[in-house]
């Protein structure tokens, strides 16, 4: 009833035959499991990337701005944002070294306009010469 000791391949067989592992395949489970798990980080760090960067519709750039005047910059803001939503826009001053010199949270209320420039005053608490647009972000973040 038992085969010699030498024959590997009938050994092999009887194994298999026995406990129905199918010979050849000692390597496939575990690269399917190796790339899956590769897959599925891909697929949630780009969707965390693409939800980050993909939140409410806010865009804008500064638009212009006065010499200032009084200890005051004004600069205008343009505005692109997803109608219906509030926004902060972070303003500062800086003067001829970069150093700033004056900064403003600019609250801009929710309404129906999607595109709309917005005027800010800069206090200055410096020699200001240039407003810099820091970044918008909806209001309630």
């Amino acid at each position: 009833m038992s085969r010699p000791i030498g024959d590997h391949a009938a050994q092999r067989d009887l194994l298999a035959e026995r406990y129905g592992r199918v010979p050849g395949r000692g390597g496939r489970g575990v690269l399917v499991a190796v790339v899956s798990g590769v897959l599925l980080v891909a697929v949630v760090v780009g969707w965390l990337i693409v939800r980050s960067a993909g939140g409410p519709g806010v865009d804008a750039e500064l638009h212009s701005w006065d010499e200032p005047r009084d200890g005051v910059l004004t600069a205008r803001v343009e505005l692109r944002r997803d109608a219906d939503l509030a926004v902060t826009c972070d303003l500062v001053a800086v003067d001829l070294r970069r150093i700033i010199v004056g900064q403003l949270d600019l609250e801009v209320p929710a309404g129906p306009d999607e595109h709309l420039v917005v005027s800010a005053d800069i206090p200055l608490e410096g020699d200001g010469v240039v407003p810099e647009l820091r970044g918008c972000r909806p209001a309630s973040e």
